[in-house]
């Protein structure tokens, strides 16, 4: 018990003591997500909750060992008043000492790589935590170079986004720019292909050539692509629906257009 409080005392203000807490954005929950930090060496605090004893749990604190990372034993309480107790958080929770947990590039350093057929992922105002969590891991599972958002107007890189990517966004680098339709001119000059995706756009996805290096521009939950950002697309495509009265969630979006992205590419190899 001495223990726990010592530990409550040195997070400070990390322990709000409202019924739900603001979670600062160096939290980081969930098996996935946890486990893909430790992997990864960030440096931080790994945090258990008390009694929790599986193989998920015994691979963590291997992990985290071999990593010397400090490894924690919490109580549930403790676990919701940090996180908040609808956080779905399996006992698994892990405070980063890095500024932030999700791998950052400029976007420079990412249009000058040399590699071929590169793929970028634009997401032009995806406000929600958890559509952004799933479409950063679309993004990994699907194999895109670099994620680029908007530095407003998206939502924070947070302990949502992370728990919904499963580990993802501590694996695909993410470019903030403050410019967007500036930053879509630079694709260009680098030679990307930029495509837009919008509704009722006069070409299908799969009917446009995706094998070479493509920056795909995905738009906001509610509203798509801003006016500004379709100006700055190279071309407009849509995804084909057999019920066009009803579209898709952004991050399914993303999954199926990446899907494609990758589909042509492997074909044309």
């Amino acid at each position: 018990m001495q223990r726990n409080q010592r530990n409550q005392r040195n997070l400070g203000n990390q322990l709000p003591q409202k019924d739900e807490p603001v979670v600062a954005d160096n939290w980081i929950f969930g098996f996935h997500a946890v486990t893909q930090v430790v992997k990864r060496g960030d440096p931080g605090t790994l945090y258990l909750r008390l009694g929790l004893v599986s193989p998920r749990s015994a691979n963590l604190i291997e992990l985290a060992e071999a990593a010397n990372c400090p490894v924690v034993r919490w109580s549930e309480a403790s676990f919701g008043r940090v996180l908040g107790d609808a956080a779905p958080h399996q006992g698994v929770a892990f405070l980063s000492q890095a500024n932030t947990p999700v791998p950052r590039q400029s976007l420079s350093s990412v249009l000058s790589s040399v590699a071929e057929s590169r793929t970028l992922l634009v997401l032009d105002g995806v406000t929600d935590p958890g559509n952004l969590g799933a479409c950063l891991r679309s993004a990994a599972t699907f194999g895109v170079d670099a994620v680029i958002v908007p530095k407003h107007g998206t939502a924070a890189f947070n302990a949502t986004v992370l728990k919904r990517s499963a580990g993802a966004a501590a694996k695909v680098p993410v470019v903030e720019v403050v410019n967007l339709a500036r930053a879509l001119k630079q694709m260009k000059e680098a030679g990307f292909w930029v495509i837009g995706t919008a509704l009722g756009a006069d070409q299908a996805l799969q009917d446009i050539s995706l094998t070479g290096n493509l920056a795909l521009v995905m738009g906001s939950e509610g509203d798509g692509l801003r006016f500004n950002t379709r100006k700055h697309c190279d071309l407009l495509a849509e995804i084909p629906m057999a019920l066009p009265d009803f579209n898709l969630n952004v991050s399914v979006a993303t999954g199926i257009c990446l899907y494609e992205v990758l589909r042509q590419k492997h074909q044309a190899k």
